[in-house]
């Protein structure tokens, strides 16, 4: 098996930063009342970023697994990761953004059932998007943040890599890939659901569980490859099958291009992996932009006043609270000395 690629020598921070922005940009459409840009003629440019998300995160977090098959640290570091962060957004929202911005008196609000009820957020089984009285007249209206839906999904994610690994399945990884593409056949074919979303999503980290297991395997040989990859969608697409392909391309392309070392983009992360805190942050920031400005506001200024707060936002996170909370992953022992470099 290939060993890890090395620190910082690839273009993952910067892949991931733009799938945030992605993101952010599908939403801010939505959030000003108009519809969301389309990619290809039938995929959301929200979707395709969290897709991007879920490809790459299979194939780190299988190359952490293999580092250290230990399930215990594999969730910690997992927790780690993902906690910090949520928890700090959910403070935030909870005691300054609901306060500041909801209809109701204070009294009213801290009392209401749904305050109480958002804090179900730091259990990362299932996501409260309401607090009480907020952004009701917004254009999209009382979701506090609508991104975080993707997290429950994630860790269950994690959590059954974590069991496929625990009964040794990663040392065999064709079991791996016959049991993805039978699952892929299944969903495509027998159960066809986009908004099955742990299916959905599911097939793109397993197929990024997948690139990493057979690395040694294509990545010297990674333009041909692709080129194949190519013509099997465009067969699949001929075929109106649009889903697999995109699943096909998508995976590949992002695992691909992120292990490349690209100069300047390679350097991204150079002061700090804000791809999170982008995610975790932008739709209560620009929530609050439009509860500010209203939706008559200059779409392209109000777009720019959110990417701006929130790259603010996750370069706060990132310093005072995800990077001090990655940095205990040192007190989990046989971590690898550079795992920290991929932020997973």
């Amino acid at each position: 098996m290939s060993g890890p690629l090395p620190t910082r020598s690839n273009n993952f921070d910067a892949l991931r930063l733009a799938a945030a922005f992605f993101v952010l940009v599908s939403h801010q459409h939505a959030l000003w009342g108009l519809p969301e840009p389309v990619i290809f003629g039938t995929m959301g440019l929200g979707t395709w970023g969290v897709m991007i998300f879920f490809s790459i995160s299979g194939f780190l977090v299988s190359q952490s697994w293999r580092q250290d098959p230990h399930i215990g640290r594999f969730l910690a570091k997992r927790f780690l990761r993902i906690w910090p962060g949520l928890a700090a957004f959910t403070l935030i929202a909870a005691f300054i953004l609901g306060p500041a911005t909801s209809t109701l008196p204070w009294q009213s609000y801290f009392s209401a059932p749904e305050f109480l009820e958002f804090f179900n957020n730091l259990k990362l089984i299932s996501i409260r998007h309401y607090l009480p009285g907020v952004f009701e007249n917004n254009p999209f209206p009382k979701a506090v943040n609508g991104s975080l839906w993707t997290i429950p999904l994630e860790v269950r994610c994690y959590i059954t890599l974590a069991l496929v690994g625990l009964i040794g399945l990663t040392r065999r990884p064709v079991i791996v890939a016959v049991g993805t593409a039978a699952f892929g056949i299944y969903y495509f074919v027998f159960a066809p659901d986009p908004t099955n979303y742990l299916f959905h999503f599911g097939l793109y980290f397993y197929v990024g569980v997948c690139l990493d297991l057979f690395r040694k395997y294509w990545e010297g040989r990674a333009v041909a490859i692709g080129g194949a990859i190519a013509v099997v969608a465009a067969a699949l697409l001929w075929l109106d099958a649009p889903w697999p392909a995109c699943l096909l391309l998508i995976t590949y392309s992002s695992v691909w291009i992120g292990s490349r070392t690209t100069p300047v983009l390679n350097q991204i992360g150079r002061f700090g992996d804000v791809s999170y805190g982008v995610y975790v942050y932008a739709f209560g920031v620009q929530q609050t932009v439009v509860w500010l400005v209203g939706k008559t506001f200059p779409f392209a200024a109000g777009l720019l006043i959110a990417a701006v707060i929130t790259t603010l936002c996750a370069y706060l996170s990132w310093y005072l609270v995800e990077q001090p909370a990655l940095a205990l992953k040192v007190r989990l022992r046989a971590a690898p000395a550079n795992h920290a470099a991929w932020h997973q």
